[in-house]
């Protein structure tokens, strides 16, 4: 006899994601406003609520961005133009260009070292703690955590334009390296295609150098719906789980700005992560009709958690819930890549296909209005079915 389903509220989700979807930077009116009110929700759902402030500074981060961007154009640039007479030069150009930019798609770890100094935003990351059981069950065997992040954030350049001039340039990087490579074989490519693919590529990275961040969206896809499926599920969710498992519901600050809260709340509790199996399910973007997306992998195709999908996609079956898994765009961010780095399983739930919504995203029009009930309701059954899941074995 298979379990009675959680009696998940939609209408609840969609009005607490009404409620937070207003510009929340981090570090602004609206962002303290959001902590507010994620606070009080998961105070109201009976769990132990700690606000863990904190204060970052993201300008070095954005320069050496910009300049990381700036530099590799100006090699493959070079690279394009000096192919037809030194192609090794042009091919020590380009290697250049791609090692140095290597580090980025894939977000090294390294790179987090930028993001480590207090500075002058200050946000916080909310969570609501709970062991199933009570004091009966004695010391937690497992720690499941979700997580949602609370801020927002406009950008000059839109996650379609962002997506697109990432790809731009890849392309244009990639046929270069074609070209050379062809080229040592002896055949002869036309003359024309390696500055066309050069200065192309070049011209994709000197635009998105110019990419800012504001404080105009929303974020009504972005995050505010995943927030109101992440408060449901701290309401129903502990009383269905087995005794013995810590639940942790996570809303982490900083997300838009290099998912910074997260990599604070992992190295304030990496000691308590060490000391029991932990897996998390994330959620960003959920709430868009059409089928819910994992993200499985990120980066060169490095894995989230093969565990978590494999769960996912066995539990999305059972629910009669179309799903499909993806890899992770490169230049795109979300919260389990900190996760991952610690070597903690951490899969994301987001939902949709392309389509108003999602070109929204990252603009003034990220409104509530494109939430789709359904879409929240399917999303946090999926995340209950798969939390529940581990929570079982």
């Amino acid at each position: 006899m298979s379990p009675e389903p959680l009696p998940i509220d939609g209408a609840r989700i969609l009005e607490s994601a009404h409620r937070l979807a207003f510009p929340r930077y981090p570090g602004t009116v609206g962002d303290a406003r959001a902590i507010e009110l994620v606070e009080q929700e998961l105070r109201g759902a009976g769990l132990a609520v700690d606000r863990q402030e904190f204060s970052y500074d993201v300008r070095p981060a954005f320069r050496a961005l910009r300049v990381l961007m700036v530099v590799c154009a100006l090699l493959v640039a070079g690279a394009g133009l000096t192919a037809g007479g030194s192609p090794g030069l042009a091919a020590a150009l380009l290697a250049a260009a791609l090692l140095a930019g290597g580090a980025f798609l894939v977000w090294a770890p390294g790179l987090e070292r930028l993001y480590r100094r207090d500075g002058p935003t200050r946000t916080a990351n909310v969570e609501g703690r709970v062991v199933t059981g009570g004091q009966s069950a004695g010391e937690p065997r497992l720690r499941l955590v979700v997580l949602a992040h609370h801020d927002s954030k406009s950008q000059s350049l839109t996650l379609p334009w962002r997506v697109g001039l990432t790809l731009a340039a890849l392309a244009g990087a990639l046929t270069l390296a074609g070209v050379l490579i062809a080229a040592a074989a002896g055949a002869a490519p036309p003359p024309w295609l390696p500055p066309a693919a050069g200065l192309s590529a070049a011209a994709a990275l000197l635009v998105l150098a110019t990419l800012r961040n504001g404080n105009l969206s929303p974020g009504g896809v972005d995050n505010a719906g995943s927030v109101g499926v992440l408060l449901e599920l701290a309401r129903v969710l502990p009383g269905r789980t087995p005794a013995g498992v810590e639940l942790v519901f996570l809303s982490p600050g900083a997300e838009e700005d290099h998912m910074v809260g997260a990599m604070r709340w992992l190295d304030r509790h990496a000691e308590e992560l060490a000391a029991l199996p932990v897996y998390a399910l994330n959620l960003d973007g959920a709430g868009i009709p059409g089928r819910l997306t994992l993200l499985e992998r990120y980066g060169l195709g490095r894995p989230f958690s093969p565990r978590l999908s494999a769960l996912a996609r066995q539990a999305a079956a059972r629910l009669g819930i179309p799903v499909r898994g993806i890899l992770m765009p490169p230049a795109l961010g979300v919260d389990a890549i900190p996760f991952a780095h610690r070597g903690v399983e951490c899969l994301t739930l987001a939902s949709g296909s392309l389509g108003r919504a999602v070109l929204a995203i990252h603009s003034a029009g990220d409104r509530a209005e494109h939430l789709d009930r359904e879409a929240l309701v399917q999303a946090a059954r999926l995340a209950a079915e798969v939390l529940l899941s581990v929570a079982r074995t």
